[in-house]
């Protein structure tokens, strides 16, 4: 049991960021020697003196004090405002600036004296030299954390963009399964056979074009990590018109849009799956009259997606457990995507199950961590 335990353990730890620090670690104990090497013409190196027991603690406690600047100080709050954090931040790498002196004042000259009887500096220097001597450590170890900060930040947001390309992926070949499937084709090219048959030639043009756009858009389009919101919705719209046609009479279905959406830009696939998710989940599991309310509005690049459908309760203690295509990946892309800038509430109650999304958008698509709504980043689902 505890030879699995370590092996699950091991398999959690991340390796690569381990080497990571591991290496800068490895650079910041062998510089001082390095430089010796290079700087002085005739230095001798010297293993109890590079490595003794004094150089040892100076750079454990360097290390320390970089690490503590990177992990405390420069940590992330997003739960706190912009303005705040940043004050924290820098109200930190003053304190840091300053303390990092007395503090090794302390360690070196006082406690390792007291307890090794040895000090990196003589006993009879003055504090004034002392300090005066070290503020360009102080400054290096403000440098070396933001730079630690940097470096582990820069690794975990490659290593989540790589993971979340690869959802993007499977998301893509989820959706294919999910819609571009025989049945989904069968019924759209039955129905708009028998529109030609009823000698209904606009209409089978109007379905065959929304099909043709629909699937260039599932074949071609999702390969861009951003697209025109114009697009998404327009492929929303021809997949509720395919839809439309394929449930008949037996499906009320209102589909509206509000606002300007150009010069916006919108993940593909980000508000696909909960509109499939309502004909799949709701009308597809009713035999009797359903209906199905989307609307998207957009106002000052707020963009609100709002799906309602009826559906059939469940037995007394049954969770309801929507599908949809990658509903749970769609969660994980809005959290990367926009982080405290998206609410998503999902409810169902009253035998109505409401899917309500808001996002802010941005034109510039770069941009992805946006900030001007603070605290916005929830998922509620109430079941």
């Amino acid at each position: 049991m505890e030879e699995n335990n370590i092996k699950k353990f091991a398999a959690k730890i991340n390796w690569r960021r381990v080497y990571l620090h591991t290496i800068f670690i490895l650079i910041i104990i062998t510089c001082q020697p390095v430089f010796k090497l290079l700087y002085y013409q005739k230095y001798n190196f010297q293993w109890s003196e590079s490595y003794g027991p004094v150089s040892l603690i100076f750079y454990a406690l360097t290390l320390a004090c970089i690490y503590f600047t990177a992990f405390v100080v420069l940590r992330n709050r997003p739960q706190l405002k912009q303005s705040t954090a940043l004050l924290i931040k820098t109200a930190g790498l003053i304190g840091m600036f300053f303390l990092y002196v007395p503090f090794r004042w302390v360690i070196e000259q006082k406690l390792e004296f007291l307890i090794l009887g040895i000090s990196n500096y003589p006993q009879n220097v003055s504090y004034s030299f002392f300090f005066h001597d070290n503020l360009v450590f102080a400054f290096l170890i403000l440098i070396a954390g933001a730079y630690v900060k940097f470096m582990d930040d820069w690794y975990i947001h490659d290593r989540i963009k790589s993971t979340l390309e690869k959802q993007n992926l499977r998301l893509e070949l989820d959706f294919l399964k999910s819609q571009v499937n025989p049945h989904f084709l069968f019924n759209t090219l039955n129905n708009i056979q028998s529109f030609i048959v009823q000698d209904e030639k606009m209409r089978s043009i109007e379905l065959i074009g929304r099909l043709s756009e629909f699937m260039r858009f599932a074949l071609y389009e999702c390969d861009e990590e951003y697209i025109d919101l114009e697009k998404e919705i327009s492929m929303l719209a021809d997949y509720v018109e395919l839809e439309r046609v394929r449930c008949d009479d037996r499906v009320k279905i209102h589909f509206e849009t509000t606002g300007n959406f150009d010069d916006l830009q919108i993940p593909p696939l980000l508000l696909m799956p909960f509109v499939e998710n309502a004909f799949k989940h709701g009308a597809a599991t009713q035999l009797d009259k359903s209906w199905i309310n989307i609307s998207i509005t957009l106002q000052q690049e707020r963009l609100h997606l709002k799906v309602e459908n009826d559906f059939i309760a469940p037995a007394t203690n049954s969770e309801v457990k929507p599908g949809g295509i990658g509903l749970q990946n769609v969660k994980k892309r809005l959290q990367y995507y926009f982080p405290n800038k998206h609410q998503l509430d999902i409810t169902a109650k009253q035998k109505v199950f409401e899917v309500n999304l808001i996002l802010r958008l941005n034109p510039v698509p770069s941009q992805n961590y946006l900030n001007s709504i603070p605290n916005l980043s929830i998922i509620n689902e109430n079941y």
